[in-house]
């Protein structure tokens, strides 16, 4: 597994081996990053570690088997602030990586990525292929940086499945808007936008008659901002449909993959609910927001399979007082892990909570919780799940900041076994293994990645591979 030390801002390996024996295999350091602080991470198919370097405008390759330890070999010149990094689910050796553009104080160009769309203006995402390791191999590549013509922070759903066309559906936090990209192997038209679609709600803004639907609008010339604010996309691989969150609308909005039009919204005005996550197969949206009246965590879910979509509310009283940290589904769907988050209007800090979900299939979708998990105190605390066989969840792994450490807690009876000594103040946590990728053992929570021979894993990982909760 790999840990972001960001007091430091080096990265450790650490080998994973179960209740016991896990240690330290080696440590980057700093210098090799160009000094900067350590951004999102992601592993390919073809078993290359890739992070973004958003101060350098770069992304970071690392070979972790052939040497003894994990090998840097080179920060590869991307765009403007790279931030999220995604494994594509048309071919797993291929990852993409979003450059949120300019953000430089009083800037006069915020959200361009000046390196690559001085001319176009916006933002960009880069593509690159992994190559392959091994002696004599080549460095991961840049095949292309994409414009998109739209400022904001991007997040990014893959769609895919039998019969389903490959595209890359980008969204936009500033403009409000989801750039498609084809995604096709074979077309002429591959990694270009092909389709812009205006998320703009007149119905949710103030003024209304500036809501001028844009989706006609040519992909080579830019919209006019709208207030959606997206900020959360997944592709269901039930419904073959994507969903995305606008965060200024408070709603959650279904994009037919084909005619490129929205075809249904679910409006969360009302709920305690501000972002959302997907399992593994699709069939439910978990729904995630607080209370502060009391505070509390509030989690609920939306059955896709039900027609109109069902939403479900759980009652959990063990989670009044926290705040919502990162979550994970197993592959498998029948375990879910969330994070309380060390927010100053949380009372119960500090805590893992494990729940079986394999009852969420029932007539009444159930969660129930398994294990409230203490944590060292007053830190702030990252995780990933060990995904193994046939989706099952091994062993969670937890950052702890304040002493330093990462703590190994077992899936069977969800019991810290062990902590390991990391750099100062971990954050991120990437468990990796080869063969991960192929196999599409990746827990599922805000990186939506896949593989290109199984079914790809929809993950909503609340930027837990590198960016704050």
């Amino acid at each position: 597994m790999f840990v972001n030390n960001t007091g430091d801002k080096t990265l450790t390996s650490v080998s994973l081996k179960g209740d016991s024996g896990n240690a330290v295999v080696g440590t980057l350091d700093a210098a090799k990053f160009e000094n900067v602080a350590l951004g999102d991470m992601q592993f390919s198919e073809g078993e290359w570690l890739f992070m973004n370097l958003g101060a350098a405008n770069k992304v970071a390759v690392i070979d972790p088997l052939t040497g003894a330890t994990p090998i840097h070999e080179a920060n590869i010149p991307t765009g403007t602030r790279p931030v999220h990094i995604y494994r594509d689910t048309t071919d797993g050796e291929v990852i993409w990586s979003m450059n949120d553009g300019d953000n430089a104080p009083a800037t006069t160009t915020p959200g361009d990525d000046l390196i690559n769309c001085a001319t176009q203006t916006g933002s960009s995402v880069t593509i690159l292929h992994n190559s392959h390791l091994g002696p004599g191999a080549n460095v991961p590549t840049v095949e292309k940086t994409i414009c998109l013509l739209a400022d904001g922070h991007h997040v990014t759903a893959f769609s895919s499945g039998a019969g389903v066309l490959k595209r890359a559906f980008v969204s936009s936090e500033t403009s409000g808007e989801i750039a498609v990209i084809d995604n096709e192997p074979a077309s002429p038209a591959k990694w270009t936008v092909i389709k812009r679609i205006d998320l703009c709600n007149p119905t949710k803004e103030t003024n209304a008659a500036t809501c001028n639907d844009e989706s006609a609008t040519a992909a080579t010339a830019p919209f006019t901002s709208n207030n959606a604010h997206p900020h959360g996309i997944r592709w269901s691989q039930l419904t073959k449909k994507v969903y995305s969150i606008q965060e200024g609308y408070n709603q959650i909005a279904e994009v037919d993959p084909t005619s490129f039009t929205v075809t249904n919204t679910f409006d969360l005005n009302g709920t305690p609910y501000t972002s959302f996550g997907i399992n593994a197969d699709g069939r439910f949206l978990l729904l995630r927001g607080q209370t502060s009246a009391p505070q509390s965590t509030k989690l609920g879910v939306l059955d896709l399979s039900q027609s109109p979509p069902v939403r479900t509310d759980f009652t959990i009283p063990e989670l009044a007082g926290t705040a919502p940290g990162s979550f994970k589904f197993s592959v498998d769907g029948k375990r879910l892990y969330i994070l309380a988050g060390n927010t100053a209007t949380a009372t119960k800090k500090d805590r893992l909570f494990a729940f079986d979900a394999s009852m969420l299939t029932a007539a009444t979708p159930s969660l129930t919780l398994l294990k409230e998990v203490p944590l060292a105190a007053t830190g702030g605390h990252n995780m990933d799940v060990l995904v193994q066989g046939a989706g099952e969840a091994k062993y969670v792994v937890v950052s702890n900041s304040t002493d330093n450490s990462i703590s190994i807690i077992s899936a069977a009876d969800n019991l810290e076994k062990q902590k390991v000594a990391v750099g100062p103040a971990p954050g991120a946590v990437m468990i990796y293994y080869p063969g991960a990728a192929a196999s599409g053992n990746q827990s599922i929570a805000s990186i939506v990645s896949g593989s290109g021979t199984v079914s790809p894993q929809l993950a909503e990982r609340l930027d837990d591979h590198g960016m704050p909760n």
